[in-house]
């Protein structure tokens, strides 16, 4: 009996040993830091309200294009029959929207994420480019802000580098984080930077442009080694960290400055002008926190932030206007209980920043949600089991319906919902 006891010891010795050794290996890298408690409430009751039934996307939606594996966004120009779409596999495609024929367009640096027609010009597309998690990509393709010319096909960078970033200051005036505007901003020239003075972006997730053409905001959600798009931002999403960055690009003064941050996982971009043709504001999703929030960056209110919507059912991805000003938005994932639990206890959330991601609790629940054109009043919701779509990046509202952007490769094709407002 003592040598079964003193086996038993030593088994438990030699476990506990190794539970030791992989807990020291599979420690995150330092710059991972677990935030403190973050308690999400109910889902607010207007958008509860709203919430369609049934599963209104699997009813209605329709797919062409079968070749078109998974993508994050789309360009669509139903007035030339065609869109073009920016696909996990570093083409910018484009779909014949009357056959449904879909083909590689052009190869693009990295992978194209957010892109957006230039105004006024239906033969210049702008993106965003950054690395996906997993890929891999030749030494001399970098990340930033790009314009093809769709012509020649011609790809040419806006953007590649930005002012170092300050030192995170403490918010002020009660803000979430801090947003610089025109009297606070520090500028740079492109032409000037250098080694010395800026740095290479390091992720360029979403953007858009003011209505002139001449100003671009646009997201780095974190700027660590290893940033990229899907399972790159897992940390991100579990220590919930204040990495987030808004940057701006002035093309008429061919400066950049850091608009704002201290922010948690900037994603979508959506600007809001002044009826003058300036940006007064800017709302942007704080996708891992359930958030949506608006940065003001002129008038009585600049430098401020509000929370616009919080405790989100889904994750807040890509954000879009239809011709009536409504905002659409990709709900990439669902909160689950897990999740919500995960935040308010965040004890665990060392041994969950060590789990291969294939273990990590991830959602197939997708979805997409309709505001009025201030945000302020919740029009549609609905959720998706993914059966159809998996992962709604983004929704781009047209004249002959509502494309969603799928992120993932397990459900191809351009697909297509009928518009649940009309």
């Amino acid at each position: 009996m003592k040598r079964f006891g003193k086996l038993l010891l030593f088994i438990w010795g030699l476990f506990s040993m190794g539970v030791a050794l992989w807990w020291i290996a599979s420690a995150p890298p330092s710059y991972l830091r677990v935030g403190p408690a973050y308690v999400i409430g109910p889902v607010p009751q207007s958008i509860q309200d709203v919430t369609a039934t049934d599963d209104p996307i699997a009813q209605t939606v329709t797919t062409i294009a079968p070749d078109l594996s998974g993508y994050d966004d789309v360009v669509l120009q139903e007035h030339l029959d065609r869109a073009f779409v920016t696909a996990r596999d570093g083409w910018i495609w484009k779909v014949d929207l009357k056959t449904g024929d879909a083909e590689p367009f052009v190869d693009v640096p990295l992978m194209a994420a957010g892109a957006h027609e230039m105004p006024g010009d239906d033969n210049t597309i702008c993106f965003c480019a950054s690395h996906l998690f997993g890929a891999e990509y030749p030494d001399d393709e970098h990340v930033g802000l790009y314009r093809l010319n769709i012509t020649t096909k011609e790809v040419t960078p806006i953007l590649l580098r930005t002012p170092i970033p300050p030192e995170v200051t403490p918010p002020r005036n009660g803000n979430e984080g801090t947003v610089f505007t025109a009297d606070t901003e520090e500028s740079l020239n492109v032409s000037a930077m250098n080694e010395g003075n800026s740095r290479a972006i390091a992720f360029c997730n979403d953007f858009d442009i003011s209505s002139d053409g001449k100003r671009f905001y646009f997201s780095e959600p974190f700027a660590y080694e290893g940033a990229s798009m899907g399972g790159g931002a897992m940390g991100e999403a579990i220590t919930l960290g204040k990495n987030g960055r808004l940057w701006k690009y002035d093309a008429e003064s061919n400066t950049a400055a850091l608009a704002a941050h201290d922010y948690n996982f900037i994603d979508g971009v959506l600007l809001e002008e002044d009826g003058q043709g300036w940006e007064r504001s800017v709302l942007v999703s704080e996708t891992t926190k359930f958030r949506i929030m608006r940065l003001f960056l002129s008038g009585e209110r600049a430098g401020e932030d509000e929370i616009v919507w919080d405790a989100l059912p889904s994750m807040a991805d890509g954000l879009e206007r239809d011709a009536e000003g409504r905002i659409w938005v990709g709900m990439i994932k669902q909160r689950t209980d897990i999740l919500n639990w995960a935040h308010a206890n965040p004890w665990v959330k060392p041994l969950m920043l060590r789990l291969p991601l294939d273990l990590l609790p991830v959602p197939t629940v997708t979805g997409v949600l309709v505001l009025s054109p201030d945000a302020a009043t919740p029009l549609w919701y609905a959720e998706h089991s993914g059966t159809h779509v998996q992962d709604i990046a983004a929704v781009i509202p047209g004249k002959s319906g509502v494309y969603l952007a799928n992120f993932t490769d397990d459900r191809p094709g351009l697909h297509r919902m009928e518009n649940p407002l009309e």
